[in-house]
């Protein structure tokens, strides 16, 4: 692998952080020895187009330095609630989902160098852009030695999803609150369904759980962990049966 960036790929990524408020100037006086455009790069690469050169290992950094990032704001922002309450949002600030919708925001798709198969596979693509995202992480601070080159465009984001979070019932904890709204109006509990990884869930590593009450079906919802695809099975069968009875 060549050790310098492609012009037109490097415009494409100062692009991108711009989107994110991270300015090349800005960046670049953050490591006045040479930004690592190529490391930001490589942190966009999915393994199945290379092998060799991808953002694995990026990844796998990002994942803590997210954890951080977002452990700080709520130190911050919410120090005065209880530990297990930071912890239940961090929970929810860190997962797949919000992470992919945050990549969404600044439309990291259009940066991320994919194979075809793994492009065309909408089931992964989640997990996809979350990774991606984590990477990227992991390469500004790497790059940059500071927190505060995240934290400028992530900050605003778990802002955003906090205070979403916070008007939900028993903290978007949805398994809770929605074993809450059908114990108190129909005495019973829902019941959750693993309907097992097919081939392509068993790749991408994907859980796929349903939500069951009264002989239907009110959400489906896929995750990592069996414990993630029901909170997201849960989140969608609680929307629909507040929707429901409020008609």
């Amino acid at each position: 692998m060549s050790s310098t960036i492609d012009p037109r790929r490097q415009r494409q990524l100062v692009s991108l952080l711009a989107k994110m408020g991270l300015e090349q100037e800005y960046l670049e006086q953050a490591n006045p020895s040479g930004f690592d455009w190529l490391l930001i790069d490589r942190s966009l690469v999915h393994p199945s187009f290379s092998t060799t050169y991808n953002n694995d290992q990026l990844e796998f950094v990002g994942d803590s330095v997210l954890r951080l990032s977002v452990s700080l704001f709520l130190q911050e922002r919410y120090g005065d609630r209880s530990v297990g309450d930071l912890a239940a949002l961090r929970s929810h600030l860190v997962s797949d989902k919000t992470l992919a919708e945050i990549a969404s925001v600044y439309e990291l798709q259009k940066y991320v160098v994919v194979s075809n198969a793994a492009r065309n596979d909408t089931q992964a693509l989640r997990s996809l852009l979350a990774d991606a995202l984590e990477a990227l992480m992991a390469a500004l601070y790497i790059n940059t030695q500071d927190l505060a080159f995240i934290r400028k465009w992530l900050d605003p984001q778990m802002q955003r999803f906090s205070e979403t979070l916070l008007a939900i019932p028993a903290l978007g904890n949805y398994k809770v609150a929605l074993q809450e709204l059908t114990q108190g109006l129909w005495k019973r509990l829902p019941e959750y369904r693993n309907i097992g990884r097919n081939i392509e869930a068993a790749e991408n590593n994907l859980f796929y759980v349903e939500v069951w009450f009264d002989d239907r079906c009110w959400g489906k919802g896929e995750g990592k962990s069996i414990k993630a695809a029901q909170q997201e099975a849960a989140a969608i069968a609680l929307h629909e049966m507040q929707r429901q009875n409020q008609a």
